[in-house]
């Protein structure tokens, strides 16, 4: 069935994957000079942000739908807001300056706001 509750899940797998493979070819750009490893970076992270953004926006819609209590729900979508903000910051910088080190604080933080994430929505679905 595809209905707005079971879309949610299928998307908010994909940012973390997205984006930890993102970094890893950062990583391999770095190690081996190549700006290939760059482009490919900057397409994980355009890819990622866009199914960041639609796991928002089905999560939003799940939640109403489910009639959730808002307490646990408010968390989750606390850390999911921010991490769709530092993933904006992260996908701009990984375009524009992807090795400076405020590019690699925000990853970092990125890193951090995906794992609460995580976190909140696995406490969310089998608390």
């Amino acid at each position: 069935m595809l209905s707005t509750p079971s879309l949610h899940p299928f998307f908010s797998h994909f940012p973390p994957a997205l984006f930890l493979a993102g970094l890893a070819m950062l990583g391999l750009a770095r190690r081996r000079s190549d700006s290939r490893w760059v482009q490919a970076a900057c397409l994980n992270f355009s890819l990622g942000l866009l199914m960041a953004i639609l796991a928002v926006l089905t999560g939003m819609f799940a939640a109403d739908i489910a009639l959730w209590p808002i307490v646990e729900v408010e968390g989750h979508q606390g850390y999911s807001f921010l991490m769709v903000i530092l993933y904006i910051f992260c996908t701009i910088f990984v375009y524009t300056q992807p090795f400076k080190p405020i590019a690699l604080f925000f990853y970092g933080l990125a890193i951090l706001s995906i794992s609460a994430t995580a976190w909140s929505g696995y406490q969310l679905v089998f608390h």
